[in-house]
């Protein structure tokens, strides 16, 4: 039985602070694999609401500025400015190949302001990945549907490294869509796709081969929406003449993951769809679903995978893992604690 063809060749990417490489699936080292998830539960995949702040904001500390710095990072910021993303998408700040003095980050946090239409509490979370320092900005649940989003960076000649500062201040605002949510229940081999609270359609899909190719569990975004896709098993070091090769272009495609988990149209399996896994680790469905769902969907888009033996979806690193982390979890990894919106 043919594989579904699952990985693709690079497209811009939405920002997750690693360069694209090549297989999606569980085989051996993952390619662009960051630190993986803390243990832990994941963060509720329940109805958008704005997290409530139990405490007074913990002041901030001035932030240390380093004028005529010998160096001078230029930090990569997502969503683009003017975006609409789907309820999943956090704020992300990536200080690339450029390491963050732990001592400096609470004075950075206090320079990162974000601002909400519906006064959404949230909070910044700082991990390392492959040389890169993150930080990243979201509500305890999802963003509520319709929300307008700003971020005011004042981040000019704020210093994080010795020697080291960034170039200038930037602002972004941004918007959230229709709170669509996909759940991907592997065992069953059916999508369900929730939009605003009601059951939109309830897809039969094949995922990754429990055997060889197995989709991560969890929660993932919506990395970009690329359209059509070359996929080619040379990516991942298959040859194309392999058993398990591929090569071939496929439509509909939509990245969960920086290593190259989609889901897609793969009409080549449509015998295995609604009843058997059978890809090298994307969600494979027909050209017509696929298709339809292309059309409803946003980058930031939720979709939650269940019923898989795969690792964990990693939390930073591979793309928007960031909901696999408990607000517990996430607090931890804050300097200030929770913001108010």
């Amino acid at each position: 039985m043919r594989l579904s063809r699952c990985i693709g060749l690079s497209a811009a990417l939405a920002l997750t602070g690693l360069a694209v490489t090549g297989c999606g699936a569980e085989t051996g080292e993952r390619p662009g694999s960051g630190k993986p998830s803390s243990a832990g539960s994941a963060a509720s995949s329940g109805p958008s609401a704005p997290a409530s702040v139990a405490a007074p904001e913990k002041p901030a500390p001035p932030a240390v500025e380093l004028p005529g710095a010998a160096k001078v990072v230029r930090p990569e910021i997502a969503p683009a400015n003017g975006e609409k993303v789907g309820v999943g998408q956090p704020v992300a700040i990536v200080f690339k190949q450029q390491k963050v003095s732990p001592e400096l980050r609470a004075g950075i946090e206090g320079r990162l302001k974000v601002r909400t239409s519906t006064k959404t509490a949230g909070a910044w979370h700082w991990a390392e990945s492959k040389g890169d320092t993150l930080v990243h900005f979201r509500p305890e649940k999802y963003w509520p549907a319709g929300t307008e989003v700003s971020l005011d960076a004042r981040l000019g000649k704020v210093k994080l490294a010795p020697g080291t500062a960034v170039d200038r201040d930037r602002k972004i605002n941004f918007t959230i869509g229709a709170a669509m949510i996909s759940t991907v229940d592997l065992k069953a081999h059916r999508m369900t796709v929730v939009r605003d609270g009601r059951t939109l359609r309830s897809i039969p899909v094949s995922g990754g081969d429990e055997k060889k190719f197995k989709t991560r569990d969890g929660i993932k975004t919506i990395l970009a929406k690329e359209g059509r896709v070359v996929m080619d098993s040379r990516s991942i070091g298959i040859p194309r003449n392999h058993p398990d090769g591929f090569y071939g272009s496929y439509d509909y495609s939509m990245r969960e993951t920086v290593s190259g988990e989609y889901v897609h149209a793969a009409p080549d399996n449509a015998e295995s769809f609604g009843k058997e896994n059978v890809s090298h680790g994307c969600i494979g469905m027909s050209t017509a679903d696929a298709k339809w769902l292309y059309g409803l969907s946003l980058k930031g888009d939720v979709v939650q995978v269940t019923g898989s033996s795969g690792k964990p979806m990693d939390t930073f690193g591979n793309g928007y893992g960031d909901w696999n982390l408990s607000w517990e979890q996430w607090l931890k990894g804050s300097a200030l604690g929770v913001r108010t919106g």
